[in-house]
């Protein structure tokens, strides 16, 4: 049964979008009859003016082409929103057989079912110490609730993980989450890069539907500043012919103010997360977040890892794929691990770090803007975040990631790394035209 915050805060969801199209119609009627028609166009006799043509037809094309731009791009984030929302499919919770195989994993399902109510959001952890394994590797030791989906993590170079290596678990959808993604209580789903749940565009805005959100509401700060503009201006002139104000043109006045200070709110938070390369809930604990990454260990240093090896490495190991669940200890002694194997390091990040800020807030809002002008103003193409035809990681990351890579030692040989600017230059222009190759 949902819970009662949720069902409102659903139904709130629903019924505001209608009532910001009642909102528009109101202003139509507000700037073409009583402003430009009755004022300026046509005066009424009660008005001791003459007739300003010019100046009424210019503000009503302004005027109806601003809010063209407003109900398009707000039409734009509601298919978004309402038909890719950027939800993760849910899985089976485990079975009564599974659960008495994992008698050890059951009284810690318990305690987060007990405790969900306050967070949806938990890492998988088990009882077992991910230290105790052979080698040293956290591989050895760490048995997880179940392997399902685990290749779409360990065929990346880096994903974000879990102090064990694994990635991080959501209980209530029965499945591991992808980098940056978050659990929607109002929705019960886990969400791609969920930014935060907005009444006021209908649902999630999330990695889909973020870049439209900000041109939505960008566009809504000019249409109100315009329209808060012509109602005072010419409330002030109707006040000094007749001495009394139009009470259209007053409402005109206190909801262009409402509606402005909003959207110029949220359009300075949501351009600064976006050159931060942050989401709402990651800004929370942005200065004390650490984030914790399995970086791939390259080929070259596996023979390194060997126990016999004189080179002792300062990282924590996970080895792909990991030993099938539940595994009896006769089965473990017959157990072979499968030929391909992916070794990963597993490293932390500084407080306050962030591995997605790729270093300047330029790059960082092309991220969630586009690469051209274009893709900036006009709500036409997808974010180049949502882009996941490039296999290395869920998100392009910066360089705190490189700079974790160094200090491991897992860098590339330097005639492999690119030595000159334009190579640099070469990668992102590939990563651009692969981007707009899957737009079309």
């Amino acid at each position: 049964m949902a819970r009662p915050d949720r069902r409102v805060n659903l139904a709130v969801a629903r019924t505001i979008p209608p009532f910001l199209l009642c909102v528009c119609v109101y202003a139509c009627y507000i700037v073409t009859k009583p402003i430009c028609i009755d004022y300026l166009i046509r005066p009424l006799p009660k008005y001791s003016r003459g007739s300003r043509v010019g100046a009424g037809i210019a503000i009503l094309v302004i005027f109806y082409v601003l809010i063209f731009v407003v109900i398009i791009t707000y039409l734009r984030l509601l298919y978004n929103i309402t038909r890719n929302p950027g939800f993760l499919p849910r899985s089976s919770p485990p079975t009564k057989e599974q659960q008495e195989t994992e008698p050890s994993e059951r009284p810690q399902r318990r305690k987060r079912k007990h405790r969900r109510t306050r967070t949806a959001e938990k890492p998988d952890k088990t009882d077992i110490d991910i230290e105790r394994g052979a080698d040293g590797n956290a591989d050895g030791g760490a048995i997880p609730l179940d392997n399902t989906g685990l290749e779409s993590f360990y065929t990346k170079d880096v994903f974000v993980c879990q102090e064990d290596g694994r990635p991080l678990y959501c209980s209530t959808c029965c499945r591991y989450k992808p980098d940056r993604a978050h659990h929607c209580r109002e929705v019960d789903r886990c969400v791609l890069k969920m930014d935060h749940f907005c009444p006021w565009v209908g649902g999630v805005v999330s990695e889909t539907s973020f870049k439209f959100f900000i041109q939505f509401v960008f566009y809504t700060l000019i249409f109100c500043v315009f329209s808060l503009i012509i109602c005072a201006t010419f409330t002030a002139e109707i006040i000094q012919d007749t001495g009394g104000a139009n009470v259209h043109l007053a409402i005109g006045i206190g909801l262009s103010s409402l509606f402005g200070l909003f959207s110029f709110g949220m359009t300075i938070s949501s351009l600064q997360l976006a050159m931060w390369n942050l989401s709402t809930i990651e800004n929370l604990n942005r200065r004390s977040a650490v984030w914790t990454l399995a970086i791939r260990v390259p080929d070259r240093m596996l023979a390194r890892l060997n126990p016999e090896s004189r080179w002792a490495p300062t990282f924590r190991t996970i080895t792909y794929p990991l030993p099938p669940v539940p595994l009896s200890p006769e089965a473990a002694r017959d157990y072979q691990p499968p030929e391909k194997q992916h070794v990963f390091a597993i490293l932390q990040t500084l407080p306050g770090e962030n591995p997605f800020d790729l270093g300047s807030p330029f790059k960082n809002l092309q991220q969630v803007l586009g690469y051209s002008i274009i893709d900036w103003f006009l709500p036409l193409r997808q974010s180049p975040c949502a882009d996941r035809t490039t296999g290395d990681s869920f998100y392009e990351l910066g360089p705190v990631v490189s700079r974790l890579k160094k200090e491991a030692g897992l860098n590339p040989p330097p005639e492999s790394q690119p030595t000159t600017q334009n190579d640099t230059e070469r990668k992102h222009k590939r990563r651009r035209s692969s981007h707009r190759r899957s737009q079309e």
